[in-house]
């Protein structure tokens, strides 16, 4: 902005302070006028995301129920913890008691080594040394460099051979003990020799077992079960038998109607929180008379409108069942707020009475999708990068950058305008001046000249 300290000192008339005031008064109604775009602008971008987030909270929910297992939540219980712990599959299980009685426990086997008088000094023999475990051999060389208890534990660690090697202290000597990773019979640890001297050859021969390899044994509803594992998992579909000593208990399986209600409600919960986004920022304010920032906005009627319509499908191959609709299962819309009202103990009773039909309702059943994979996807669809959310915000934001561009192109004609008045207003200045100066002037010689008048 120009600075004209000068101007109006020949007339008096002109000033910057009149410069400022017809300055400003030029710029003030476009610049409110772009303060309220700009205002506006930010206002629906906060309002967008704030839906965002509403909208994007419903996908969480309804992914967990647009599955068949979201619907088949099953509990497992065991009499004695002690005998046997029990888990499941919630997409394999099935409801279901069962009578267990352990007998045997799967252990690894183990085989010591006679005693030696130490652990790295006295030689073992050498030759080949194979072991054999679950049907995998390996072959390990012992020759002058590990042919002592250490140098033998540390070629079998490193062989892999499904067998772990230590050496211990017994107080009285050192004995090599080589254990097998796995439980079981069919994992117990054969060992041969090839091209071995007499040592080595001995050394094997007096290897000990002293722990048998043993399967886990149990009877399940009196039908004999043989693992090689303590955990038992495959004997009935989607039960896992975790079993920790002989004895015996009572495993019931059942369908956890709860915890899927509670999905169900977290839905509904986070739908009605998407209602109270919405009238927030759309709603009519009876009071003020005045409407939200979003009042009227097509995005937001299109989400209302789909998701509406996703809550009031009936999927194909529904039509007769006694399972339709979310109505039919205790999730109706109050007209008066458009929340939905979730009644559990109708939802429950659906579920235990018709499970099939519940499926085929939320999830995808038989190439039909159902009502929280419609969901899902629709959600999916409005969070897009290409989406009606992401477009909206983005010619928000392209409406800022315009709003900034004016801003400028104000500042530039603003500036134009004061430096234009500037300069007529010097000008004017200076004119009035230079008649000033002249009427001076003629004043002077005028009075000049009465004195001679007077004396005639």
């Amino acid at each position: 902005m120009a600075s004209i300290t000068s101007l109006g000192a020949g007339s008096g008339i002109f000033s910057n302070d009149l410069v400022d005031q017809l300055v400003n008064a030029e710029r003030a109604p476009a610049k409110q006028r772009l303060d309220l775009e700009q205002s506006q602008a930010q206002a629906k971008i906060s309002a967008y995301g704030s839906l965002r987030s509403a909208v994007e909270a419903l996908r969480a929910p309804m992914e967990k129920l647009s599955s068949a297992e979201g619907l088949q939540a099953f509990t497992s219980t065991s009499s004695n913890e002690g005998v046997a712990g029990v888990s499941v599959d919630p997409t394999k299980a099935s409801r279901g008691s069962y009578s267990l009685e352990v007998t045997q426990l799967a252990q690894a086997q183990s085989l010591a080594s006679d005693v030696f008088a130490d652990r790295d000094a006295t030689a073992v023999g050498t030759g080949t040394l194979t072991l054999n475990v679950g049907g995998v051999a390996t072959d390990i060389t012992v020759d002058e460099t590990n042919n002592t208890l250490e140098g033998l534990a540390a070629s079998i660690n490193e062989a892999n051979a499904g067998v772990s090697a230590g050496i211990v202290d017994t107080g009285s000597g050192f004995r090599l003990v080589l254990s097998s990773e796995e439980t079981g019979a069919e994992n117990a640890i054969q060992m041969s020799v090839a091209g071995a001297d007499a040592d080595l050859t001995q050394f094997v021969a007096n290897m000990e077992e002293t722990v048998a390899a043993k399967d886990a044994v149990m009877e399940i509803n009196g039908i004999e079960i043989t693992r090689s594992g303590n955990t038992v998992e495959g004997v009935i579909d989607g039960v896992t038998f975790d079993v920790k000593s002989v004895g015996t208990s009572t495993v019931k399986v059942e369908q956890d109607s709860e915890a899927v209600a509670g999905r169900v409600q977290e839905f509904v919960d986070k739908f009605n929180g998407l209602q109270d986004v919405i009238k927030k920022f759309s709603g009519f304010n009876s009071v003020s008379g005045e409407g939200g920032i979003l009042s009227g906005d097509s995005t937001v009627r299109g989400i209302q409108s789909e998701l509406r319509r996703m809550l009031t499908t009936i999927p194909e191959g529904l039509e007769s069942s006694p399972v339709r609709m979310l109505a039919d299962v205790g999730i109706k819309t109050d007209p008066s707020t458009g929340k939905l009202e979730f009644d559990q103990a109708k939802f429950t009773e659906q579920l235990e009475a018709n499970p099939e039909a519940m499926t085929a309702l939320f999830a995808e059943k038989d190439g039909v999708e159902g009502i929280a994979e419609r969901t899902v996807n629709t959600v999916t669809d409005f969070l897009a990068s290409d989406g009606a959310l992401a477009t909206r915000t983005e010619g928000l934001n392209a409406a800022l950058q315009d709003i900034q561009d004016k801003r400028d192109r104000l500042d530039l004609r603003i500036a134009s305008y004061e430096e234009r008045l500037i300069k007529q207003f010097s000008a004017a200045d200076s004119l009035i001046s230079q008649i000033q100066s002249s009427g001076n002037y003629v004043a002077q010689q005028l009075a000049a000249l009465a004195p001679q008048n007077n004396q005639k």
